[in-house]
């Protein structure tokens, strides 16, 4: 018995993981190509090492949302700069050479 079989899930969010990704975007499109990898691995290596930093925040309404979104202040820099450390680790400790 899967959830997903039951269940509509659908509508679960990680909202810490859909801020993380705007805010590597943001963060990868200020560096150039040359100081920093921004292959595959290399990104997915950064969002992991940022998301396993962070705390998730799933929501599943239109209400969790709006609450969610509402506390981003704080909450942005705590991404942005768990980005930042990620980003740098990674690019001084790439997996590949």
């Amino acid at each position: 018995m899967a959830l997903d079989d039951i269940y509509d899930l659908s509508n679960l969010k990680n909202h810490t993981e859909e801020l993380l990704f705007r805010i590597m975007e943001e963060e990868l499109e200020k560096i150039s190509d040359e100081d920093v990898c921004k292959c595959e691995d290399c990104v997915l290596d950064m969002v992991c090492m940022s998301l396993n930093k962070l705390a998730p925040r799933y929501r599943v309404s239109l209400m969790g949302s709006i609450y969610s979104t509402a506390q981003d202040g704080e909450f942005e820099e705590e991404v942005r700069n768990a980005v930042l450390e990620a980003v740098e680790k990674i690019s001084l400790n790439r997996a590949h050479d």
